[in-house]
């Protein structure tokens, strides 16, 4: 059996259609959490929709949520934590874009997991 990891998942990796798009098939239902020392943002989009990608009513086309860290008492970010292969992981690797780098962090719950977060600049 392949080890799995937990990836943390706040925008768009929480849409079936994303999920889909990016690796290949949906991922389990996964499980609500938050994260905290973060706050949500947005960046425009730069690139167009990826072709075989079925946008849902709730996919933003204009803009992606991005994580900034942050020592402010922000409200904890809500979202998902899914379980990936390490194969997964690599093809949200390969997704994400400069904006973003992918970080360990611990969610509310108590959680080991990966984020995406802004890359520093």
């Amino acid at each position: 059996m392949t080890a799995e990891v937990l990836l943390f998942a706040y925008g768009t990796l929480q849409d079936p259609a994303v999920q889909t798009a990016v690796f290949g098939h949906e991922l389990e239902p996964g499980a609500p959490d938050r994260l905290s020392s973060f706050r949500l943002s947005h960046i425009p989009v730069d690139e167009p929709p990826v072709d075989d990608l079925q946008v849902t009513a709730e996919t933003d086309l204009t803009h992606y949520p991005i994580l900034i860290p942050t020592t402010d008492e922000a409200p904890p970010v809500p979202g998902r934590l899914y379980p990936l292969t390490p194969a997964d992981l690599t093809a949200a690797d390969a997704d994400e874009g400069e904006a973003y780098r992918r970080v360990r962090v611990t969610t509310e719950a108590g959680a080991e997991a990966w984020v995406y977060v802004a890359a520093e600049r």
